[in-house]
């Protein structure tokens, strides 16, 4: 699937779990890129087919499926199937409807999902386990959960080897808000 535009750059950004993906996209956003995250394009469109998913799950409770899903890959690769090519249309849709010439579309499955092709540069925001686990428990997931989760993504140092730009993000806000400056003010001049 292919996201570029002639006169735009458009970046997939991607990233462990609790790395700060969201941080980097929204910090991209405040700069002035057009942004796209595709977990709230998947909120989304669970809520429009959560019959469907219901029917499936026997429950349209987002906590009680996502802790399904990651204990059955068959349920899993379901729910992909059903949610991923909505989300990637809808990026789509933006990407050719915005008048921003940059844009950071957030895809923690960038590079599982092999859709590294389809972008003019891909970045990838890498923090270390440690400081990743410390974020996803304030953000309330449990340990197990969070460990779980991360071993259905491709490991975050396999994605910064592949990715065209790493920032490493184990500092505070304002060091990751002026790597997030600098790459975009380098992204920006490459147009």
């Amino acid at each position: 699937m292919d996201f570029r535009r002639a006169g735009k750059k458009v970046i997939g950004l991607t990233g462990g779990m609790a790395s700060g993906k969201s941080t980097v996209l929204d910090m991209f956003g405040e700069l002035g890129a057009e942004t796209i995250c595709a977990d709230k394009l998947g909120k989304k469109y669970f809520d429009v087919l959560k019959d469907r998913i219901n029917e499936v799950f026997d429950t349209s409770d987002r906590v009680k499926i996502a802790a399904s899903v990651f204990k059955d890959d068959a349920k899993r690769k379901w729910l992909e199937s059903l949610l991923h090519p909505r989300i990637l249309a809808q990026a789509q849709e933006i990407i050719k409807n915005t008048d921003k010439e940059i844009i950071v579309f957030d895809l923690p499955l960038l590079f599982e999902a092999g859709l590294e092709g389809g972008f003019d540069l891909t970045v990838c925001v890498l923090s270390d386990d440690k400081t990743r686990l410390k974020r996803a428990l304030a953000k309330g997931f449990d340990k197990e959960d969070f460990k779980r989760r991360d071993l259905k993504q491709e490991r975050q140092e396999i994605k910064a080897d592949k990715a065209d730009i790493v920032i490493y993000n184990n500092g505070d806000r304002k060091t990751l808000r002026e790597k997030a400056v600098k790459i975009f003010n380098i992204i920006k001049g490459n147009q």
